[in-house]
């Protein structure tokens, strides 16, 4: 098994965001849950083997051409860029913030991480002063050790003034009582705001979708895999260019017909806008295919 290179890259993936992965590998992770990474269905972990790459080495990416990565940023047509698709930032806080502030005065950081290593109060002011977005992974089938901790730092970060986001991997449970304990526990991550409901990619022949526990569906708009278990249909499957979410930096970006979908500290609702022809293409979202 080779490791990562220690290249900085800023790659476009196939829903359309440009990644900027200040660390690839997830060394505590995969020396968590070392069968397959976080609930056993890390799509990063599965990619990192398909290329014969060791997922369980954090390697830092520190060699960086910097016009080209600035270059790629300035041209990307979001407003944001990500970090963490393919690693977990929080291995090496030092550095993701230093990319994060030099590459902020082009477009927002969007960290994505479970916070393995927690920040320090120097980090948290320098990622509140570039307007980096937090967003805090969790699921239902993290420990309830793991789900505390993390909504926990979610709450700490903004009331910190940093925006921070609890994005969840949600997942539609079985109808049997056995499993109420689960549902109850997703509900009340929903009870937070903001969230993104990031529904769990699992294959139908898993053991937990085979016994019941976890109920999938075929969807089409299901970028990275056609098997979901989505436990809100309203919840956006796509690519990411025309979410509604756009991972925390906009709440505020679905047009349907005459009105515009908002997202934001209060419930979701529609107000009054002018037509954009987008609406055509993106009124298949709201139907159950």
């Amino acid at each position: 098994m080779r490791q990562y290179s220690e290249t900085l890259t800023a790659a476009t993936n196939s829903r359309g965001v440009l990644d900027i992965d200040t660390v690839k590998g997830c060394y505590f992770g995969m020396k968590t849950y070392p069968d397959g990474g976080c609930y056993k269905l890390c799509y990063a972990a599965k990619i990192a083997a398909r290329y014969k790459i060791d997922f369980s080495k954090s390697i830092i990416r520190k060699d960086i051409n910097h016009s080209r990565i600035e270059k790629a940023v300035i041209r990307h047509k979001l407003p944001w860029f990500r970090v963490g698709t393919m690693g977990d930032p929080s291995y090496s806080w030092n550095y993701t913030i230093k990319v994060c502030e030099w590459l902020s005065r082009f477009k927002t950081p969007v960290i994505i991480t479970k916070h393995w290593v927690p920040m320090s109060n120097d980090h948290i002011s320098a990622l509140k002063k570039c307007g980096a977005i937090v967003n805090t992974s969790t699921s239902p089938l993290d420990s309830r050790a793991e789900i505390d901790y993390r909504v926990n730092t979610f709450k700490s970060l903004k009331k910190l003034g940093v925006k921070s986001v609890l994005r969840v991997v949600s997942v539609k449970f079985g109808a049997d009582s056995k499993y109420d304990e689960k549902k109850h526990i997703q509900d009340r991550l929903f009870l937070n705001t903001p969230i993104i409901d990031n529904p769990l990619r699992i294959m139908i022949n898993d053991n937990r979708v085979v016994s019941g526990q976890i109920v999938v569906q075929k969807h089409k708009g299901a970028v990275g895999g056609s098997t979901v278990s989505i436990s809100n249909k309203a919840t956006y499957l796509g690519k990411c260019g025309l979410c509604p979410d756009q991972c925390g930096v906009e709440f505020n970006k679905l047009w349907v017909g005459g009105y515009k979908m908002t997202k934001g500290e209060d419930d979701s609702k529609m107000v009054p806008c002018k037509y954009d022809p987008k609406a055509m293409n993106q009124i298949e979202m709201f139907t159950d295919t």
